[in-house]
């Protein structure tokens, strides 16, 4: 697994980002004194090249040149500058983990966010929703995040025009931090989720073989799935219940998609039905539900048999309207 994100800080007061250009936003030199933890943030290395600019960097790692600040920041620059051929940059990153199987959002970001209830912005980051499930194998991206603590009072918009470029950005910092007003006091810290940052893939570490066998079995459970799934519908409306018990047992529904899962899952657990083999069937029924808890079967298509073990696994039948 790849090392969680650090969080970049930032000790002094936000000198107001009034000055604004179309390229880049520019910082006062009281924004970019770096506390000790902030060297152990992930990075990248960057030797210094002949031609090499602080947005040319932003756009090759970023791929945005208003970027750049976050390259600043990390290397204690006060000021945009000409860079020196053969120094190294540090190029702060955001980090990516492998799931692995009964991760959640929830558990994911208590673990890399510092509490469960930020598991929605996680989850949204990554195009997903906090209440879905996330299959094994799955490569999640945490955000860059920048540690403020104030020595001076200072508002959230102006926290929120400064490193997120968007003053609108103050209600995100508001339900981030879980605070009830606009005023971040002397001595209080805010974490700044950057959530527009990331960093080309092409740029990031390779991941560990452990983490890279997880992705590669993912893909691997995806590929199958894609091309017994036919096979095994066709099966289940010829009543070849054997097929289908033998080619849906390769598959690993805690790698897929949720709903490859849960229709892997149910002609499955359909097939043990038929043979009358309902220990297998209820086992199946519960990884289908631990994939998608909500799923409901319905009624009119299912058979009595089938929906009586579905129910005993703690699945939801939906009845015909009447």
């Amino acid at each position: 697994m790849r090392r969680p994100a650090a969080l970049l800080a930032v000790r002094r007061p936000a000198a107001l980002l009034a000055v604004r250009r179309p390229a880049a936003l520019l910082l006062g030199a009281a924004l970019l004194a770096l506390a000790v933890d902030a060297r152990s943030q992930p990075s990248i290395n960057h030797t210094i090249t002949p031609g090499d600019t602080l947005p040319l960097l932003a756009a090759e790692y970023y791929g945005d040149r208003n970027h750049m600040v976050f390259i600043m920041v990390a290397n204690g620059m006060e000021h945009e500058a000409a860079l020196v051929p053969g120094k190294v940059l540090r190029i702060p990153v955001s980090d990516e983990i492998t799931a692995t199987a009964g991760d959640t959002w929830a558990a994911l970001s208590a673990r890399h966010l510092g509490s469960e209830r930020r598991a929605e912005f996680l989850a949204q980051f990554n195009g997903s929703t906090s209440s879905a499930s996330i299959p094994a194998g799955e490569v999640i991206s945490l955000p860059l995040r920048v540690t403020y603590q104030a020595t001076a009072p200072v508002t959230l918009q102006d926290l929120a025009v400064t490193y997120l470029g968007d003053r609108n950005k103050a209600d995100l910092l508001r339900a981030y931090n879980f605070l009830d007003g606009d005023i971040v006091d002397v001595g209080q810290s805010v974490v700044i989720p950057v959530l527009r940052v990331r960093v080309r893939r092409d740029k990031l570490p390779a991941p560990d073989a452990e983490a890279q066998a997880l992705v590669d079995k993912r893909r691997r459970m995806k590929d199958l799935a894609a091309k017994v799934l036919p096979e095994a519908r066709a099966a289940w409306r010829a009543g070849d219940y054997g097929l289908i018990r033998n080619e849906l047992t390769k598959l690993d529904l805690e790698y897929l998609d949720a709903e490859q899962a849960v229709t892997v899952g149910l002609l499955l657990g359909g097939a043990y039905v038929a043979f009358d083999d309902e220990d297998s069937a209820l086992a199946v029924f519960k990884k289908v539900l631990a994939r998608d808890r909500e799923h409901a079967v319905d009624a009119a298509e299912t058979s009595p048999k089938i929906r009586r073990v579905w129910e005993r696994a703690g699945g939801k039948v939906t009845e015909p309207k009447k």
